[in-house]
């Protein structure tokens, strides 16, 4: 049998870690809307190239769960759809979290976790069964969140003024005072917030762009999206697609 088939299946199996080779589509980038289904939802790579488009699919919230092979898109009201990666057009579960306004999302390895700009609260989602199973609320108003295999990342939301900040988080809540304001000046409006897993950094939506910053805050470089519909797109929805790997949850 092929040694590398046989490592995938005991990797699969018991969890053992083994030198994966990414696929066609990891390693990339998934891009929602602000509430404008029309827009639907692309997967690019870090470069911006489009490789894959959900047509007509509101996503102000983005969370993959890689090892289930599973990418979840959420509504501003609080619906969630789970889809499979590999045909993510077709919803396979649906359910519905209290919210006031949803946005970004994250996955932690057994919860979604997710904003609610409405009460300015985190939320911690059980998919199972859709029950919102912990919460807190930071001293902000934060937009985007991203999960970085241990902590939380928040993105704050100011509007038009400026001087937004990335701020870190336990899952417990607690800030870990690591914090940074964001490498540019004002003029753009912050939303989704992804954890790059390959370098560690993160990606930050915005209009018609990601900016890829470093953990302690350097603008690493700005990509451009130019979206297919030719209609401005403000990235609330943002999730990085990584190489599956045994959840630690």
């Amino acid at each position: 049998m092929n040694i590398k088939l046989i490592e995938a299946l005991l990797s699969g199996l018991l969890c053992l870690p083994f030198v994966a080779q990414a696929g066609a589509f990891d390693n990339t980038l998934w891009l929602g809307n602000n509430k404008t289904a029309s827009l639907g939802v692309l997967n690019v790579t870090r470069d911006g190239k489009i490789l894959r488009q959900v047509r007509n699919t509101e996503a102000t919230g983005i969370a993959i769960d890689a090892t289930k092979n599973r990418i979840y898109f959420g509504t501003d009201v609080g619906n969630i759809t789970g889809r499979d990666l590999n045909s993510p057009a077709v919803p396979r579960v649906a359910f519905n979290s209290p919210v006031t306004v949803a946005n970004d999302m994250a996955f932690d390895g057994k919860y979604i976790w997710r904003t609610d700009t409405g009460n300015r609260e985190v939320q911690k989602i059980d998919p199972a069964t859709g029950a919102v199973v912990f919460s807190f609320t930071p001293s902000v108003y934060v937009i985007g969140i991203a999960w970085d295999g241990q902590n939380l990342w928040l993105s704050e939301y100011n509007g038009w003024v400026g001087g937004e900040r990335i701020m870190q988080f336990t899952s417990q809540g607690a800030p870990t005072g690591v914090e940074f304001s964001l490498p540019y000046t004002a003029g753009d409006l912050v939303g989704g917030l992804a954890f790059d897993s390959t370098d560690n950094t993160l990606w930050l939506g915005g209009a018609d762009k990601v900016y890829h910053i470093d953990t302690i805050g350097n603008l690493l470089k700005t990509v451009p999206i130019v979206n297919p519909e030719r209609l401005g797109r403000f990235i609330d929805g943002l999730e990085f697609q990584s190489i599956a790997s045994c959840s630690t949850q």
